[in-house]
């Protein structure tokens, strides 16, 4: 599992290096001279000094041996050696008999015998003749001992080696400092490119005043400022794209064919478990309002209406409005059923009908709402149908007020009853207790099909022997407030799982923006992907965009830690929240997940083929891979992976398997 590339060698490396290697020779070359040079002086003093002993020798010698006094000739020989000069000293006579030998042994004092041997001076021998007039008495030799030319030559080379390591030393931080102040705007240089890079265009370094990386760093600069504009140009196009395509001009909130688009992926994919209600919601007599009051002020209501209908449903996580036509909107609530819908119609009403501009109107049978649930894979001409049915229901009763569909079929899936509240609150509780839960695994392929970049985590319980898809726990999870808890539990098997497996895969687990929002969460989070580094690296830690919303402060941690801790991100459900693209410039996004809203019947849309294809383009810039979520037919694969796409998951591709083979 050990993928690290080898260190690379620096360019303050390569300079010291090479400026120190260079001194260095040019110090040792100048060391070596110096031990060269002092040897030949010693040399030549040791020759001179052998040559001046024998001529003064030879002088008086021949005064004392022409009177005959050998004795004396002697102590004048043992007065010279004894002053420890020389190496030898031997008086021959005239046949070459050696009538006075004085030598000495070549032991030196305080010098290592491996200089001696390296340096090897030689002491050469002078000579002079005895004489008496012209007659000749005999010679005298002398050889002078090298012993002090040695220790001389050493202490001076010690001296010098000192000098040189000191020096050596000075140079070699005098360069280090200098190396490291000529280069410090190149790494300023990098730091703006690994900004650029990590999308952000603010980054300034302060210009170098050498002149050539002087104009790198202009350079630099004018490229982050075209990259920088560049991005948010991209980034205007798509949020324009989005707003004309499915976005009602007036209030901001999505239009029909949005919203109509996305229930239908949530309906009819065979991805996602179909939980929660519509509402359908009806202003009536809006036509006569507009009149009365004029344009503006119809405008004006339908966005104080459009305001209201968004705030209320912030709370409910994946949650989306839009405006029908007129003044209709609609909501669909994952998740939400039963009493928790009618409190929600309830709640919802009241605020509507004492808005200001509401009231203005003076009717108390203007406003009601139509509300339908599932917990099936319901067709969507159906599930309007029914919600339709009910709001015509509330209309036909008289005053502002709310009715909900009831059908015998409509709370029933096969093989299973509807449980009370409390029935899986006692489910939740023990499956988290006896850590219960199941794990089955979609592959994501790449766009070519022929690798897998990841695989999709996804969650299971065990209900009286039958799973139960997250699709439909989880609402009854978020009910209960134990999502945070759910997480836990899937991020620390996961880490088991991770560590145990002895083939190295990625798999990409989903958090949801409940335990984002709770700080404990994120505080265990970070500090299990501290103590599991090696697991972490292959982990892709999936957010949906609308968590941008409610937890952007705890996710921009999360994203941080990422690149110190080595796990990577991924944006879920993108496009479909309604947040502006911006994000991606100061976020470090590994990959983005375009909603299936935009992949189902995409051959038939050309507006979602557009927006992909622009996706495709900006995120690429951004070196962000996008993996369409939802492919489960081949019309749509076909029409996809000619655009470039990264990766796709879907049931036409793969279906969720229990064991990865």
């Amino acid at each position: 599992m050990n993928n690290k590339e080898p260190r690379s060698v620096t360019l303050k490396q390569v300079l010291l290096w090479f400026t120190g290697l260079l001194m260095a020779s040019l110090l040792v070359i100048n060391f070596l001279l110096n031990v060269s040079s002092s040897k030949a002086y010693m040399q030549q003093q040791l020759s001179s000094h052998s040559e001046d002993a024998a001529t003064s020798l030879g002088l008086l010698l021949s005064t004392v041996i022409d009177a005959n006094d050998l004795v004396s000739a002697e102590s004048l020989i043992d007065a010279m050696f004894d002053r420890g000069y020389y190496r030898h000293i031997i008086y021959y006579d005239v046949d070459g008999q050696a009538k006075v030998l004085r030598h000495s042994t070549m032991k030196i004092e305080g010098v290592p015998s491996w200089f001696v041997d390296q340096i090897d001076l030689q002491a050469p021998e002078g000579t002079a003749q005895v004489m008496s007039g012209w007659s000749q008495l005999g010679s005298v030799s002398v050889v002078s001992h090298p012993g002090f030319a040695y220790i001389k030559l050493w202490d001076s080379l010690k001296v010098e080696l000192i000098w040189f390591t000191l020096i050596a030393a000075v140079a070699f931080l005098v360069m280090q400092f200098v190396i490291t102040t000529i280069l410090l705007p190149l790494t300023r240089i990098e730091k703006q490119a690994k900004a650029i890079r990590d999308r952000d265009f603010s980054f300034r370094p302060p210009l170098p005043k050498t002149r050539e990386l002087k104009r790198v760093a202009v350079a630099m600069n004018s490229m982050s400022d075209r990259l920088g504009k560049m991005f948010g140009e991209q980034l205007s196009l798509i949020e324009h794209l989005r707003t004309e395509s499915f976005h009602d001009p007036i209030t901001g909130l999505g239009n029909r064919a949005e919203f109509d688009g996305r229930l239908k992926a949530e309906l009819e994919s065979e991805q996602s478990t179909a939980v929660g209600s519509l509402c359908l919601i009806q202003l009536s007599d809006f036509a006569s309002y507009n009149q009365k009051n004029g344009r503006r002020s119809g405008d004006d209501l339908l966005i104080e209406l459009a305001n209201t209908i968004k705030a209320s449903i912030v709370p409910i996580a994946g949650a989306f409005v839009a405006r029908r036509s007129g003044s209709d909107f609609s909501i669909f609530l994952p998740g939400v059923i039963d009493e928790q819908a009618d409190k929600f119609a309830n709640d919802l009403l009241h605020k509507l009908s004492g808005l200001h501009l509401v009231k203005q109107i003076c009717r108390n049978d203007i406003l009601h709402i139509g509300i339908a649930s599932t917990l099936t894979n319901l067709p969507l001409p159906v599930f309007l149908s029914e919600a339709d049915m009910a709001l015509r229901n509330a209309q036909a009763i008289g005053p502002n007020g709310w009715q909900r569909y009831v059908g015998d079929s409509n709370f029933s899936t096969p093989g299973e009853s509807v449980r009370q509240a409390n029935e899986w609150q006692k489910i939740l509780v023990d499956t988290l207790a006896e850590k219960n839960i199941i794990f089955h695994f979609q592959p994501v392929y790449s766009g070519d099909r022929k690798t897998i970049l990841h695989h999709q985590v996804l969650s299971r319980i065990e209900v009286n022997g039958e799973l139960i898809e997250a699709g439909k726990f989880i609402p009854m999870a978020e009910r209960f407030s134990m999502l945070a808890d759910f997480d836990r539990l899937v991020v620390d098997k996961m880490v088991r799982l991770a560590e145990s497996d002895t083939v190295t895969r990625r798999y990409c687990i989903n958090l949801s923006v409940h335990s984002l929002t709770d700080e404990m969460f994120v505080e265990w989070f970070l500090n299990k992907m501290t103590e599991h580094p090696d697991a972490a690296r292959w982990f892709i830690f999936e957010v949906s965009e609308y968590s941008l919303q409610l937890a952007n402060e705890a996710l921009e941690k999360i994203v941080t830690a990422s690149s110190t801790l080595g796990y990577e991100i991924s944006i879920d459900k993108f496009g479909v929240a309604a947040v502006p693209f911006a994000y991606l410039q100061h976020l470090s996004i590994h990959y983005i997940k375009v909603d299936h809203s935009f992949i189902r019947d995409i051959q038939h849309s050309r507006d979602n083929q557009f927006f992909l294809r622009t996706v495709l383009q900006i995120a690429h810039g951004q070196d962000i891979q996008v993996i369409a979520v939802g492919v489960e037919f081949e019309d749509e694969w076909d029409s996809i992976e000619p655009l470039g796409i990264d990766g796709a998951m879907g049931y036409y591709l793969c279906r969720p398997q229990a064991k990865i083979e």
